[in-house]
C-alpha cells in the first residue's frame, strides 16, 4: 500500500511537493478508506485520488515520479561504470541543472512501514537511505551520504562489504537486494510487483488484457467486466507473440529498432531486455437477425471503437490489482471514455466487496463530472498549477480550501475558486 511520495527537482517540479494517500479526519465515504494495524490506530489511507490540473501544469509529472523511479530501483543494479543516470531537472532555474532530483516514498509491504528515499545527479546518487518501522518505531536499514559515505545498524559486516561494490551510478538499493540481500529485497518485490503505472501514453498496450485471458479464471471476469460496461462484446481471443529487441537496459524504447509490421504491442523490460510483445486480438459478438436467429460476429480488434479498445486495455490490470492488491496508477483515465465508465472503473476500487485486498488507484484527469462529494471525498482530490512567474508546478489537496460537504466542487472548480484551470485569454487572435 502506498502512504506518500515526496518529489524535488523534477521536470516541471521545482521545490519539495508531496502527494499523500493519508487520509485526513474527514468522516465521510468510509467506504473509501483502508483501514491497517500498521499505521495508529486513528489513522486511515485512501483507496483512490484524483489529480486535476490545466495542460502543461505538470499533474502528468506528478505520476511519472512513480515511473521513474521505479525504472531506478528496478534497472540501476545493471548499470556500468560511466552509465548515465535519467536526470531530468527543472530547467527554468539554471541553478537547478546541478542539483540532484529529490525523491521520497512511504509504502507498506508485507505489514511493514517503509520510507525509502534516494537524490541523483546525471553522474551518480548523492544520498540514499531505507527506513522501517519494527514494532512500531523507526529504524535504519541503510543510509548513504556523498555518494559513497555509509551508515549500517543492522547486518553491518554484510551491507558493509556489499557498499564496497556498489558504483556510484547504482542504487546500494538495487545492489544489495540483487546479491540477495533480505531486508532490502522486499522493497523490490514491491517496486516490481505491486507498483503498477500505465501510461503516461497515448495508447494503452493491451498485452496485459491479452496475456491475462490465457487464465480462465481471469477471462471470466474481463468477458463479465466488458458485459457490464456494455461494450457488446461476447468473447475475445488473444495471442501475444514475444520478441527480443535488445539486451541492453540503457537502449530506451524510442531508439530500438522496431519491426515495421507491427500492428499492436508493448515494449516491456524484463531482467534488463527489452521485449517486443505484439498482439492479436479478435472480438466476437452476438446479434440477432430480423428473423430472431441469433449468431457471432468476428471483429478484427482494430475494427473495435477508441473507446473500447481503451476500456479493454485497462480492464485487464484493473481486474488483476484488485485481486492482488496492487497501487495502480494511469495517466489521463478519462481519454476516450465516457463518464460512466470512468465511474465505473473508480467504483471497482472503492467498493469494499470488490476490492476486498486494498488495491489502490492514483489517476489524472479532466472529467470535471468526477468532482463529486459522494464519490470522492475532499482529501482524495488533488490540484496542480503552474507558478506563472517562476514557470513551477505547486501540488495541493482541496482539503486546503475546507469546502462544505454540500457544495458543488465541480462548480466551484470550473469558477477557478480552486485554482488548477487554465487562463484562456479573450483577445482576438484573427
Amino acid at each position: 500500500m502506498l502512504i506518500e511520495m515526496s518529489i524535488e527537482n523534477f521536470l516541471s517540479i521545482k521545490k519539495k511537493a508531496c502527494f499523500s494517500l493519508l487520509a485526513s479526519s474527514d468522516v465521510s465515504n468510509p467506504n473509501n478508506l483502508i483501514k491497517t494495524e500498521i499505521l495508529k490506530k486513528d489513522e486511515s489511507l485512501l483507496k483512490c485520488a484524483v489529480v486535476y490540473g490545466a495542460n502543461a501544469s505538470g499533474k502528468s509529472n506528478i505520476l511519472k515520479a512513480f515511473d521513474l523511479l521505479k525504472y531506478l530501483v528496478i534497472t540501476s543494479g545493471k548499470n556500468m561504470p560511466g552509465d548515465k543516470l535519467p536526470h531530468e531537472p527543472f530547467k527554468l532555474d539554471p541553478n537547478c541543472l546541478l542539483e540532484p532530483t529529490k525523491f521520497e516514498i512511504v509504502f507498506i509491504q508485507k505489514n511493514m512501514e517503509y520510507v525509502y528515499g534516494v537524490a541523483f545527479t546525471k553522474e551518480k546518487i548523492i544520498d540514499e537511505y531505507l527506513y522501517y518501522y519494527p514494532k512500531g518505531r523507526k529504524a535504519t536499514i541503510f543510509e548513504r551520504k556523498n555518494t559513497n559515505q555509509y551508515k549500517f545498524t543492522v547486518d553491518k559486516k554484510i551491507q558493509n562489504d556489499i557498499s564496497k561494490r556498489t558504483s556510484e551510478n547504482v542504487l546500494y538499493l538495487s545492489n544489495s537486494a540483487q546479491q540477495s540481500y533480505s531486508k532490502t529485497r522486499e522493497i523490490i518485490v514491491w517496486f516490481k510487483e505491486v507498483l503498477k503505472i500505465i501510461g503516461p501514453t497515448e495508447r494503452i498496450p493491451e498485452n496485459i488484457t491479452a496475456k491475462l485471458l490465457r487464465d480462465d479464471k481471469y477471462k471470466i471476469l474481463i468477458l463479465k467486466a466488458l458485459s457490464v460496461a456494455d461494450l457488446g462484446i461476447d468473447d475475445v481471443k488473444a495471442s501475444v507473440e514475444k520478441t527480443l529487441l535488445s539486451e541492453s537496459i540503457q537502449s530506451f524504447p524510442k531508439e530500438l529498432n522496431i519491426p515495421k509490421d507491427t500492428k499492436l504491442g508493448a515494449i516491456t523490460l524484463e531482467d534488463g531486455k527489452w521485449y517486443l510483445e505484439n498482439v492479436d486480438i479478435k472480438t466476437s459478438h452476438k446479434v440477432v437477425d430480423e428473423n430472431g436467429n441469433q449468431f457471432n460476429v468476428t471483429f478484427d480488434y482494430e475494427d473495435e471503437s477508441d473507446g473500447t479498445r481503451k476500456m479493454f486495455s485497462l480492464i485487464g490490470p484493473w481486474i488483476d490489482s484488485l485481486i492482488k492488491g496492487e497501487v495502480l496508477i494511469v495517466d489521463e483515465l478519462d481519454t476516450k471514455l465516457h463518464h460512466f465508465l470512468n465511474v465505473f472503473l473508480i467504483e471497482l476500487f472503492q467498493d469494499p466487496v470488490q476490492n476486498k485486498s486494498n488495491a489502490q488507484l492514483v489517476f489524472s484527469t479532466h472529467n470535471t463530472n468526477l468532482l463529486d462529494q459522494e464519490l470522492f471525498r475532499r482529501d482524495q482530490i488533488w490540484f496542480t498549477e503552474k507558478n506563472p512567474n517562476l514557470g513551477n508546478t505547486e501540488l495541493y489537496s482541496l482539503v486546503e480550501f475546507s469546502p462544505r460537504k454540500d457544495k458543488n466542487i465541480q462548480k466551484g472548480y470550473l469558477a477557478g475558486r480552486y485554482g488548477a484551470v487554465p487562463f484562456v485569454s479573450r483577445e482576438k487572435i484573427l
